[in-house]
């Protein structure tokens, strides 16, 4: 299940945060792919994934969340959403 904007999610170090995005793609890079791209071969450097962006009201932190590498649970659904 996506998470959607106003959503609140539990993170898999228990940690309790807002949605504060819809979901987007987002391109994914590490270390090896900043090299690709200071040589010169950034057309293919990177991965794109689904991805959200979420604030821990605890520690005020903002966090991006990759969709497919990161446990997560939709806790409660926005306004007007169903469960």
């Amino acid at each position: 299940m996506l998470a959607k904007k106003g959503d609140i999610v539990e993170l898999s170090n228990g940690q309790k945060a807002i949605v504060i995005s819809d979901t987007y793609t987002y391109r994914f890079m590490d270390a090896q792919d900043r090299e690709m791209v200071a040589h010169g071969m950034g057309e293919y450097a990177g991965s794109y994934g689904s991805a959200f962006n979420v604030v821990v009201p605890s520690s005020g932190k903002q966090h991006r969340i990759r969709c497919s590498a990161t446990k997560y649970k939709v806790l409660g659904r926005s306004e007007g959403e169903a469960a």
